[in-house]
């Protein structure tokens, strides 16, 4: 499925990767915020394209980084690969272990403050990364440094939640709001081939648990989770894709972009308090916390 969207949604002075270092340095001394996507690259059924998590989290990140007026931001490059270990068994499916993706994030986002930008958010669209970017993060701001992270659909939901025409009210994987998504951001040409590939699709509204599911499963039965595992014999999708449409999209994608675009002005604005205190035998590091803030 070649060229489904274009490479940017933003001016390229939004754009880091199309900056020069002077400009990315005027950047970081009006005290821009850097965004940086997540996704990830794995089996999207047989409809949508690998890069789809990583696609969306990118575009809306952008989009929404060239509506904020009040605040600098930047969106750096996207970190591609996620943890996807439980979508392995389809072919297309790239996954980083755990140990390595935290190490890629944390060298990514410290590359980015330690060269003295004030604050990182990561804009996630994969589910699977999300567990370790809240861990990240949380190690992070302990450690002094202004770290968030956020779903790309997260903020704009109470918009986009009651635009969703199939059965499953709910961003699940290759699902109507992802395929609605995709559809709208694409060019005419590659919104129809998803268009055919999804017509008559059944929902699938039952996650894949490595247990048989809510119904037959004792630990979901009282409200414990298992991680979800698409299996090779599995159709690949949670969700009601069917549903999607380009037009339905447009308008998801508008609320989407609007909630990301009011969360990071808000991130940006918000004063923060970081760190931990620090005992008197290491005034370095108490030292080092309050330069960063």
């Amino acid at each position: 499925m070649t060229g489904i969207a274009p490479r940017h949604f933003a001016p390229s002075s939004f754009i880091w990767a199309e900056l020069t270092r002077a400009e990315l340095a005027a950047k970081r001394d009006a005290g821009a915020l850097v965004v940086v996507p997540t996704g990830a690259i794995e089996q999207h059924g047989d409809f949508l394209p690998v890069e789809t998590d990583t696609l969306l989290s990118a575009a809306v990140a952008e989009l929404a980084a060239s509506r904020v007026t009040r605040v600098e931001i930047v969106v750096a490059p996207a970190v591609s690969v996620g943890f996807s270990p439980h979508h392995l068994s389809h072919p297309g499916t790239i996954s980083l272990r755990l140990e390595t993706y935290l190490a890629v994030l944390s060298d990514t986002a410290r590359s980015i403050l330690d060269s003295g930008f004030p604050r990182v958010v990561f804009v996630n669209g994969h589910g699977g990364n999300s567990a370790p970017l809240r861990s990240l993060c949380a190690q992070m701001v302990t450690d002094g440094y202004a770290v968030g992270m956020v779903d790309y659909f997260a903020p704009g939901e109470r918009d986009w939640l009651p635009l969703l025409k199939g059965a499953l009210p709910r961003t699940g994987h290759a699902c109507e709001q992802e395929a609605a998504l995709t559809m709208a951001l694409a060019s005419p040409e590659a919104s129809e081939r998803v268009r055919s590939a999804i017509k008559g699709l059944p929902a699938r509204l039952v996650q894949p648990w490595i247990a048989p599911g809510p119904t037959d499963d004792p630990i979901t039965a009282f409200g414990a989770g298992w991680p979800p595992i698409f299996q090779a014999d599995d159709c690949g999708y949670f969700g009601d894709p069917a549903k999607a449409t380009m037009e339905n999209g447009a308008l998801i994608l508008e609320a989407t972009v609007a909630g990301l675009a009011a969360f990071l002005e808000a991130f940006a604005r918000t004063p923060l308090r970081l760190g931990i205190a620090r005992d008197a035998a290491s005034p370095r590091l108490a030292r080092e916390i309050r330069e960063r803030t």
